[in-house]
């Protein structure tokens, strides 16, 4: 095989292994020319997406490649909602590629849609997911929560699958405090590593007190089940959930028991989460007051 054909093949390989994305300087590092390269451009067999980066014609704009062309057209970090996709903690690409660029770096033209911050992040905090340079997982997960409108969903289903632990979400956000979106996703995280079921409560109760709901008793048992408020009255049972990742899969199905019990005998079971009490306290509100009202018709 020939110096000319060996060159080849190093070039195909390279955009099967990279999704059909090649750069100006990745080409002239398997040997082509400026020449070479400017005439697979002209040709129309690279398309060129950026000043110095194209996609193969024989390779389709897959979401991969959309994040490849644009970490290579900016020479940035892929971060926030693009990195938990990258991360693979969520099935959708969002909308534009985020990522972020060092403060002294110039602008770069990019046919892609993105949305690039001027930060820099440490060391620690950067990984390379199939070849791109990307915020490590920890960091990810914490500026995903906050950039996510299922951010605090995405944060408690990475803790429940074990692919971060507080203590790694706790240290990525000390070493990045200033960072925009962390002061969320601090709340997110303190409330994960201190709410409590008592803490929670306490928390539902100044809600039922603010709000000058009555009739409700906390902490009584109803078939044989502890229930963390009922109003006897209407036979309505509400039960407060946290985070998911507190919770064992024995406690789930303890819930599911209790759940059809309270169904079984007539009783009106509620299920609120501090998700939503923290973040949609009317619908809480809406719910609640529209099955007290209905019990108490009925009766």
């Amino acid at each position: 095989m020939g110096e000319r054909q060996t060159k080849a093949v190093k070039v195909a390989e390279f955009l099967a292994d990279h999704d059909g994305v090649i750069s100006t300087d990745q080409a002239k590092s398997l040997g082509m020319s400026h020449d070479e390269v400017y005439g697979k451009s002209t040709a129309g067999l690279w398309i060129r997406h950026a000043n110095s980066t194209f996609l193969s014609a024989e390779h389709r704009m897959t979401d991969i490649a959309l994040v490849r062309t644009a970490a290579l057209a900016h020479g940035g970090v892929i971060d926030r909602t693009s990195a938990v996709w990258l991360h693979g903690l969520t099935d959708e690409l969002p909308t534009p590629i985020t990522l972020s660029v060092p403060r002294t770096a110039h602008g770069a033209a990019c046919a892609v849609d993105t949305q690039v911050r001027r930060r820099t992040f440490p060391a620690e905090d950067i990984a390379t997911v199939r070849g791109i340079t990307v915020t490590a997982r920890p960091l990810t997960v914490l500026l995903g929560s906050s950039a996510l409108r299922d951010g605090i969903d995405m944060m408690d289903a990475a803790l429940l699958r074990r692919l971060v632990t507080l203590r790694q979400l706790r240290a990525a956000a000390d070493r990045n405090s200033g960072v925009y979106g962390m002061a969320k996703a601090r709340k997110l995280l303190a409330s994960a590593e201190d709410l409590s079921e008592s803490e929670l409560e306490r928390k539902f109760v100044r809600f039922l007190r603010r709000h000058k709901i009555d009739g409700w008793l906390q902490q009584q048992y109803v078939g044989g089940h502890r229930i963390d408020f009922v109003w006897p009255e209407e036979r309505i049972a509400v039960q407060l959930h946290g985070w998911a990742f507190h919770h064992a899969h024995a406690q789930w199905e303890r819930d599911q028991e209790i759940t059809n019990m309270l169904v079984n005998i007539g009783w009106l079971p509620l299920i609120f989460t501090w998700k939503r009490l923290e973040f949609a306290p009317d619908e809480v509100l809406r719910e609640l007051c529209t099955a007290i009202e209905l019990r108490r018709n009925v009766g």
